[in-house]
């Protein structure tokens, strides 16, 4: 069996597409008037969540017992997993059932970013 050669656009786009389409769009056609079709409730999943959060304190003392800095660090998505947390399941139909949306199955929005947030505190 011989594979057909590719372009390196169609290639790109090959090794690109379960992020900009994250499951088969060819599967959803128009129903027939008055008719609800057959898919279930709840069957598209979005991504999971990956989202650790940490947070380490140091506590040095200044001569008397009462008296201490405390220097803090949190960490929030401490290991700056890309979390995507929308996705387009808009699906629009012409007269002839062709989809519309050219943006159905990619994803919208993320979770934020790493962020550090540093702090010291004087105790006296």
């Amino acid at each position: 069996m011989q594979s057909e050669a590719r372009s390196p656009a169609e290639e790109s786009q090959a090794h690109s597409s379960p992020f900009y389409c994250t499951f088969n769009t060819d599967a959803f056609r128009r129903t027939p008037l008055r008719d609800l079709g057959f898919s279930g409730q709840d069957y598209l999943y979005g991504p999971g969540v990956n989202n650790w959060d940490f947070s380490i304190s140091k506590r040095v003392p200044l001569g008397a017992e009462q008296r201490f800095i405390q220097f803090r660090a949190e960490l929030f998505n401490a290991w700056n997993h890309t979390q995507f947390s929308g996705l387009d399941c808009g699906l629009r139909f012409d007269p002839q059932g062709v989809n519309q949306n050219p943006n159905v199955g990619a994803y919208t929005s993320a979770r934020d970013p790493r962020i550090i947030q540093l702090s010291l505190k004087v105790f006296f």
